[in-house]
This record gives C-alpha cells, structure tokens and sequence, in this order.
C-alpha cells in the first residue's frame, strides 16, 4: 500500500464508482495529484461528520466502490478520510473511517505524455481515461468512431424489444411502452423470453453511454477480447471463483484437463485466439453461477452425454423447446464432453463475433459491440444478449482478473458517436412511474403521413391560422409551447409529451405554410385521454405508419427466427389478416413496395 502523502489544494475531484457512473471531474489535472479510496468491504458508513457519536450522522452505506480522497482527517477516534463520489443519482461527499483491513488508499500521477494520445477521444471522456492510465499504464484505449450520432444507435436499440428487462425484477420505470414492447389495447406489457420486456429509450441511453463505465469496473466490457499470453490459469479460477466451474466437472476416460474448468478454458483459448477469461465469464453468463441447466448436466433424457454451455442455438417459446433445441445442437456439433462442448463454443463465438466482419474496426471483439452491434448497421440484429445491463455485467466478471495486474497489456476499444450528448447519461430512477410519452391523437386536416403514436414526424400544409389538437395517453401531459408563429414558407414545430417518469417524446411537424400565420395548440397538460384508438397500419412492422424495406427485412427475419415480432409490429405484418406470418406475408410487402399491390 502506498503511504498517503500530503494532499494538496489543488487536488482534482474525481471518481471511479463501482456502479459504473463517473463523477464530477475538473478540465485540469494532469499536474494533480490522484488519491483514491478503494473500499472493499460492505456497508460501510459514509458520514457527514468525521465523528462515530451520532448515528444520525450517518448519509448512506456504501459497498466495493472506489471514490476520491479530498482530505485526510485525524482526531481521537482514529484516521478519517473526506471522500467524494456518485452513487448513481448524484454526488456525495462525507467521510469514511479508515481501516485497512478492507480500504485501500491509492495514490496517483497522471501521466502528462498521455494527455496528447487521448486527443481522439472527446473531451467528456479523457479526464475519466487520465485516471485509468494512471493506475495501468500498460493498459491501451483506442477511440473507434461509429457513423451514427448517439441518439440515432439508441433509436434503433429500441425497435422490437431489441433490448430488454426483466419484468419480474426490473423496475417499471425502467420499461419501454413503445411499438413492440406495450400491447396499448390490453394495457400490458408485452413479454418474451420468459418475462422480458422491452427497455426504455433513457435505460438503454445510460447502457450505451460508454462515459458511464470509463472506470476500473465497467471498462472491462469494452476489452478487445482476442487471446492474452499473459492470461494463466490463476487468473481464469479469480473469475470462476464461486461458480460452478470453481469444484470442476466429472473428467471421463482419456480427459486431459483433469477435470478442470481452468485448463479447458485456457486451451480453448489458445486454440481459438480468445481471451479464456472472456469465455469464462460468458458462460457464467449463460448458465449462472449454479450451473443448474438441463443444458450442460449432460443427463437431459434423449440428449445424455451432450452439453451445450455457450448456449448456441438454444431458442424457442418454453423452457422445455429452449432446452431440446440447444442440445440438438450440440448433439449436431458432437459437443459429448465438456471439453468438447467449451472449445466447440468457443469456435462459433470466434465466427460468430469475434471475427465476423474481418474487419478490425468492424468485428464484434469486445461485449459492448456483441451487445451493440452500431458498427454494422445493416446486421443489427446480430446480437449476443438481449439483457440491457449484459454488457457491463460479463465486463465486470474480467474485472476479477485484471484489476490487479496492472502490467498486463490490455486493449480496449470504446465507441465514439458523430454526437455525443454533452455529459453522460444518467440512470434512470427506479419507481413505479410510467414511460408514457405519447399522444394517442394529433388532431388537424392535412396531417401527412395520418397520425400513428408511434410516428414522430409530419408534414403539414397551411393557408391561415390552425388549430392542433393533441391528445396524449392517459396519465402523459402536454409540454410543448400553446403556440407558433410561422412564416410563408417552411417551418419547423415540435409538440412535446411529457411521461410520468418526467421524460419527453417530441413529435416533429414539418409546416408549409402560404403567408404568415399562428398555429395554436389545444391540448390537455394532464390528459386522461385513452390510447386505446392506436391503429395499426398493415405491412407496417416498426411503428413508423409506413411500408419500406426495413419492414419487408423484419418479416424475413422473423421467418428465419432471427428476430421476433411482438405485439403491433406483429399485427402489421400479418398482411393478410389470416392470423399467421407466411410466406405470403412477405410476397405481400415486396409487391406493394413494387407497386404492384397495395396493400390496405
């Protein structure tokens, strides 16, 4: 442990939260000295006083987070320390007592050299690497710019459940109630996968915002995954460290693993350039800590002596169907050991993710872009996971084994969006409150395309002063401005929808207009206005109210089951009204794109 040296005035404010959120942290500081408090027990109190004599002093307790130490405090009770940090909703100061025996006082010198090596990076990002570097100065962060702006790859991870929540456990604030996602007619929620549910839009923003994870728990998940010749076998047991793989597994006949997780997974490894601690934290991933799944017991009736642990293949409606169809797979791939079954997977991640693209830019190499696949925009839907947090939590199983070898050499390649927002994004409070930020109608003669919830753009053509009725959803409040003034000629307006969780949708109305004129805006700032009039357009498969290629892809997906339409982007495909999507489904949008049909 390094001994605490006297802090200095000019000490900067920063923060590497366990939780994944980085702090308030001045422009300057490579000249600054960097103490970090590394607590690594639970429940320890934060104070507002450095005094033990009043329980109300008490702020919070706070578990395996790291802060910064603004100023060392000693008095009769012992060594205290003031420390700041964000606990996810905002920043706290206060102080902690020291004991050593589980905090961790860490001092730092940013490196001054390092400052002009991060001037690809943005500047909301290199004050948050400057900490980094400065405790693994082998570590390497590379800026991969994405050809999306932020807002655009966050859009699209919204479309068709793309991303999900658990019903049963996630908070419904953090819930989508957008096309695919809410059945607005039976007002519930739509489920898949055993009850998940589509994300919010602000959930998935604080997901995507690499800001929130550039600190020593939540880089991991941007870790270019290819083999680490420093990897050994102490490292892989931290990360399977009490798990299932932990006791190892029933070696047969000839094994030469000796019935150890480790070593297979350092030959898988080998064998197909992948980093082993990578492949130990996704099955963990996969099969939780327990390992209890039909899929790699190897006794499942039909299927004994098969296991299939990456989970490849393993889809279908019920647990049951998830089960048989994964083990038919790996029966197919004649996975009939373990060993067999964990490099066998690990040859179809290789493939499948790692060097899919063959393009080093482009290869899904790290878990944020298997989980976000924005460098390839015309294969979205090639995902790994569904789960929203999936990324951050397989990043958090490497951090069990590199956190503490600092000389290893690491690369980490981190998305920059064309436009980012200006600070992070922040994560969204847990309450009961609703994301209903829509209108059930927008009201004016000449509205193009006709009015759907889920279409946030529109032209409008005007010769005088118009009156918009806006209608929003039961329980969502009208936000925007009561009225515009518009000159001839092309306008812009934007009526606003507020949600209970006190989010915004804005919808976008494109204004022609013949000579200079007001538009008024009646509508409801807290409309018990019911939704359940949403129509949904035929052949229409996102929500957009229109018919393009992108819904004739979306059939052909999900008749090839790589995606799964849900809820009214499933009624919209169903062209026919025959209560199933067919074949005929498809020739019925390529023929109405042709021009040869229409479909009504």
């Amino acid at each position: 442990m390094l001994k605490l040296k006297k802090i200095i005035s000019a000490l900067v404010v920063s923060v590497l939260l366990f939780t994944g959120t980085v702090g308030i942290i001045p422009s300057e500081m490579s000249a600054a000295t960097v103490i970090t408090a590394y607590i690594e027990g639970t429940n320890v109190r934060v104070r507002n006083t450095p005094s033990t004599a009043s329980s109300s002093s008490i702020i919070e307790m706070i578990s395996n987070t790291s802060a910064t130490v603004l100023e060392s405090v000693k008095n009769s009770e012992g060594q205290w320390y003031k420390i700041t940090y964000h606990n996810g909703t905002k920043q706290i100061t206060g102080y902690i007592f020291y004991d050593p025996s589980y905090i961790r006082i860490v001092e730092y010198n940013p490196d001054a050299d390092f400052d002009e090596q991060i001037k690809a990076f943005p500047a909301s990002y290199q004050n948050a690497l400057k900490i980094l570097h400065a405790a693994y100065p082998n570590w390497n962060f590379v800026p991969n710019p994405v050809n999306l702006s932020f807002a655009e790859a966050v859009s699209m991870q919204t479309e068709n459940m793309r991303k999900q929540v658990q019903v049963t456990s996630s908070t419904v604030s953090w819930r989508s109630m957008g096309s695919g996602s809410y059945d607005w007619n039976k007002n519930s929620w739509v489920q898949s996968n055993g009850g998940w549910t589509g994300a919010s839009r602000e959930v998935i923003a604080y997901y995507m915002d690499p800001r929130n994870f550039l600190n020593v728990d939540g880089i991991f998940q941007f870790m270019q995954q290819t083999y680490v010749s420093q990897t050994t076998e102490a490292d892989v047991n931290k990360v399977i460290a009490g798990t299932f793989m932990a006791n190892g597994y029933d070696a047969k006949k000839g094994d030469s693993y000796g019935g150890s997780y480790a070593k297979v997974l350092i030959a898988a490894g080998k064998q197909n350039g992948i980093d082993p601690c990578v492949l130990a934290a996704a099955i963990i991933q996969e099969q939780g800590s327990k390992g209890s799944s039909s899929l790699i017991s190897g006794t499942y009736k039909g299927y004994e002596g098969y296991y299939n642990f990456f989970n490849v293949g393993a889809s279908g409606s019920t647990t049951s169907q998830v089960i048989a169809n994964g083990l038919k797979r790996a029966k197919d791939e004649g996975w009939n050991s373990v060993p067999a079954s964990i490099i066998g997977g690990a040859e179809f991640y290789k493939k499948n993710y790692i060097n899919r693209y063959n393009n080093a830019v482009k290869n899904q190499d790290t878990y944020y872009y298997q989980d976000f696949n924005v460098q390839n925009t015309n294969e979205i839907w090639h995902q790994y996971a569904q789960a929203i947090h999936d990324a951050y939590s397989k990043g958090s199983f490497l951090n069990k084994a590199y956190q503490t070898q600092s000389k290893y050499s690491l690369t980490f390649r981190i998305p920059v969006y064309t436009d980012m927002p200006s600070s992070a994004s922040p994560l969204p409070a847990k309450s009961t409150k609703t994301n209903n930020y829509y209108f059930s109608n927008i009201s004016v003669s000449g509205l193009t395309p006709s009015f759907n919830m889920f279409t946030y753009d529109y032209s409008l053509y005007v010769t005088g002063n118009t009156n918009i009725n806006v209608t929003p959803v039961s329980n969502a409040s009208y936000a925007g401005n009561k009225s515009f003034s518009v000159k001839k000629g092309s306008n812009t307006i934007t009526l606003k929808v507020k949600s209970e969780t006190g989010y915004i949708m804005d919808y976008v109305i494109n204004v022609e207009a013949s000579k200079d004129c007001t538009i008024t805006i009646n509508g409801s700032s807290s409309s018990g206005g019911s939704s359940s009039s949403v129509t949904v357009k035929l052949g229409d498969t996102n929500g957009d109210g229109q018919i393009t290629i992108r819904d004739l892809a979306n059939i052909r997906l999900h008749l090839l089951g790589l995606v799964s339409l849900k809820g009214n982007n499933l009624t919209g495909a169903d062209t026919n009204k025959d209560g199933q999507i067919t074949i005929r489904d498809l020739a019925n949008v390529r023929l109405h794109l042709l021009g040869l049909i229409t479909i009504k």
